[in-house]
């Protein structure tokens, strides 16, 4: 796991290299550039769960690198890979008092196609997204159960701060998850959500 880390650490620094001494131009059509991020996950299921389970939802942190493409003055195509680490999980109550959890993607990695609108072309542009996200798990749960992987639909807002160094895009994104993710025995259906902020620099 730390190695994983250790590697995404210095790929994002490399990429941060780059594109700050390389692509400066603020009308470049392809722009590379890095993100961090703050999230909270959830979790939600269409059956009832087992009586001794109960669901704990929390907030976790995510890096990762990117690139812009500008199809048009307004639109832009931006593939992303991210590594998240995220805190939902589900609690099992044991008969001598102890509890299992079942943490669900506690660290997963992320590749991510958005499609990105901006409102105006200016200094301050704010923007709307979409896309694809997929999603699978970088390391067993507490309970010994893996995760199946996940696709979800990401929606947000954010706006592109134009400086002579970067550009600075914050933004908030509303992960929806899609697909079935529960392993455990016990459970029929879990599903993964989660919101988050996310800085860009670009």
């Amino acid at each position: 796991m730390k190695k994983v880390v250790l590697l995404a650490v210095m790929l994002i620094v490399s990429v941060v290299v780059f594109s700050q001494t390389e692509n400066n131009d603020s009308g470049s059509k392809l722009r590379f550039g890095f993100n961090l991020g703050v999230n909270y996950s959830y979790l939600y299921s269409k059956d009832p769960l087992p009586v001794n389970a109960k669901i704990s939802d929390g907030s976790g942190f995510s890096i990762g690198i990117l690139m812009d493409y500008s199809i048009s003055k307004h639109w832009i195509i931006s593939p992303q890979a991210e590594i998240s680490f995220n805190k939902a999980q589900v609690e099992f109550s044991n008969t001598d008092n102890s509890v299992t959890t079942y943490k669900i993607f506690q660290v997963s990695e992320e590749f991510i196609t958005h499609l990105m609108y901006k409102i105006n072309d200016g200094k301050i542009n704010p923007y709307i997204l979409i896309g694809p996200d997929f999603r699978s798990s970088l390391k067993k749960s507490g309970s010994g159960y893996t995760t199946n992987p996940d696709l979800a639909i990401d929606l947000g807002i954010g706006f592109e701060n134009l400086n002579p160094y970067c550009i600075f895009a914050p933004e908030l994104r509303y992960s929806y998850g899609l697909l079935n993710i529960n392993k455990e025995p016990s459970m029929r259906s879990l599903y993964f959500h989660n919101i988050s902020l996310i800085l860009n620099f670009k």
